[in-house]
């Protein structure tokens, strides 16, 4: 404040010695300025004269001034208060539309589906699966979404269409792959895990049996890897029903 007083004084003082220039013209001049509360008048002799006697004229300026910087500023705030109130209803009534079209879209689909009453949309499997629902009647150049999705002029021309919009069900949806991945069975799983691969061709050693006086001899047979417990085998012998381990037992 005090170098902002500075700065006034001195302009002041340079508009003095102008209207003493003035005044070698022969021109009269009178000037007050405000300054907050503070009143300052330069002008010419006979300007500064006139002014001092009219205190009444200073008192007026003085008021003229303050009101005027606090209507500038009601103003200021009235405006501001308006654009938060102007977004918060534009939010409202986006809800409100939003809401509205959101209510025709499950009536439409009820509808379709046979019902009476209003059926939530599947719009993630309507927008994966296009062929299965049809939507007629939007507006011109308006694809079928979630209503969050639309503008607030689109949901108007939505609702102003409403009578000419209908859902037709084509066929029922198809099941995404994660889905079908899940369905899969046990048996199917087990199916693809074993391989050719985990078979693998063993020599083991044959018995004699009591009445063959043959000596031992090296049989190769086919035996199934197990990827869990790689110690245990499980094979035929021929000539033999029964299954054994690699102890013989």
């Amino acid at each position: 404040p005090s170098e902002s007083r500075m700065v006034i004084t001195f302009l002041m003082s340079a508009l003095e010695s102008m209207c003493k220039e003035l005044a070698k013209s022969k021109a009269e001049v009178a000037c007050i300025a405000v300054c907050e509360t503070d009143v300052f008048v330069v002008g010419t002799e006979k300007g500064k004269a006139f002014a001092n006697t009219r205190k009444d004229f200073q008192n007026d300026f003085v008021k003229y001034c303050i009101t005027e910087e606090a209507n500038a500023t009601d103003l200021q705030s009235t405006k501001s208060t308006s654009l938060v109130s102007s977004r918060i209803m534009d939010s409202a009534e986006k809800e409100a539309l939003r809401r509205s079209v959101e209510d025709l879209f499950c009536i439409c689909y009820g509808k379709a589906l046979g019902k009476s009453t209003p059926v939530p949309v599947p719009y993630e499997k309507m927008m994966r699966d296009k062929a299965a629902v049809v939507v007629q009647g939007l507006p011109d150049d308006v694809t079928f979404g979630h209503p969050s999705t639309y503008k607030p002029e689109i949901l108007k021309r939505i609702l102003d269409s409403k009578s000419q919009l209908s859902f037709i069900v084509k066929r029922p949806f198809l099941e995404s792959k994660k889905q079908q991945g899940d369905d899969l069975s046990v048996c199917d799983i087990e199916s693809t895990l074993i391989t050719p691969d985990s078979f693998h061709p063993i020599h083991v050693k044959r018995e004699p049996s009591e009445d063959s006086g043959s000596s031992l001899e090296l049989t190769a047979i086919t035996v199934k890897e197990e990827a869990e417990d790689p110690n245990y085998f499980q094979y035929s012998i021929p000539g033999s029903s029964e299954g054994r381990d690699p102890d013989g037992r």
